[in-house]
């Protein structure tokens, strides 16, 4: 009885609010707060088997081409709309989402009651192939790691200039990487200022010295009553974006 009452709540809070999009661009971020990283194939699209549900979700099978954290998940109920056996099923919203046999995704699943998705679960679709292929890479040595942490929210503070539209990072405009990211360790001290940072990857770029010197020196934007511990770490991606007619190469902390 009460997986039926929070089953029925959470389809009547899907349909009656709209959709706030809070994911990250930064994928440690990402990894750390998720339940369930993996690469995954839709195998199959059908109804949900639960009455209750199916105004508002179908339930797609899938096959996992690289578990990267957690445990698989044979079957997902995905909130939106779909064509199952010639008919349409389920609604459209702001939150929808449409898949279909044979789309593949690098999903982020943060467990909840029935296993659901929906249009802001983080995801990485195969068609954007530039992004979906190196995140299989950041994602190969992120999993291969021991690092567990505490803190989900590693953003760098880098003095973003409102009034010029940069930030500490323009200094290394112009880049010539033959790397298209760079990955780092590193160890926090309790006042978010970095204790240590180690290459796990280098750009192969003139600038990499300049770069790991850079972040030596950085810090995070810390929430606000949140503790780090001492000694805790986290990896951090840059990612390089080569040039395009009038604009410099540049490099980023976040998939753009």
């Amino acid at each position: 009885m009460k997986k039926l009452f929070a089953l029925i709540c959470i389809v009547i809070f899907q349909i009656g609010y709209s959709c706030s999009c809070e994911s990250s661009t930064n994928i440690f971020n990402e990894y750390s707060s998720s339940d369930l990283v993996a690469d995954i194939t839709v195998t199959n699209v059908r109804f949900s088997p639960e009455k209750e549900l199916q105004q508002a979700y179908y339930v797609i099978d899938v096959k996992y081409n690289k578990l990267y954290k957690g445990k698989q998940i044979g079957s997902f109920h995905v909130y939106g709309k779909t064509i199952i056996n010639g008919k349409q099923n389920g609604i459209g919203t702001s939150c929808s989402l449409s898949l279909s046999k044979g789309d593949r995704m690098i999903l982020f699943y943060k467990n909840d009651e029935i296993n659901s998705i929906h249009f802001c679960t983080p995801k990485i679709r195969e068609k954007i192939t530039s992004r979906f292929t190196e995140s299989k890479k950041i994602l190969e040595k992120i999993s291969k790691t021991s690092i567990k942490t505490n803190y989900k929210n590693f953003i760098i503070d880098t003095k973003y200039d409102s009034e010029t539209g940069k930030n500490t990072l323009s200094h290394f405009d112009g880049i010539n990487a033959k790397n298209s990211f760079a990955l780092f360790e590193v160890t926090m001290n309790t006042n978010g200022t970095f204790k240590t940072v180690d290459y796990l990857q280098k750009f192969n770029s003139q600038f990499d010295e300049e770069i790991l010197e850079y972040l030596q020196k950085s810090n995070l934007l810390k929430e606000e009553n949140f503790e780090i511990s001492q000694d805790e770490k986290f990896i951090l991606a840059m990612h390089y974006y080569k040039s395009e007619k009038k604009n410099k190469s540049f490099i980023s902390f976040y998939f753009l």
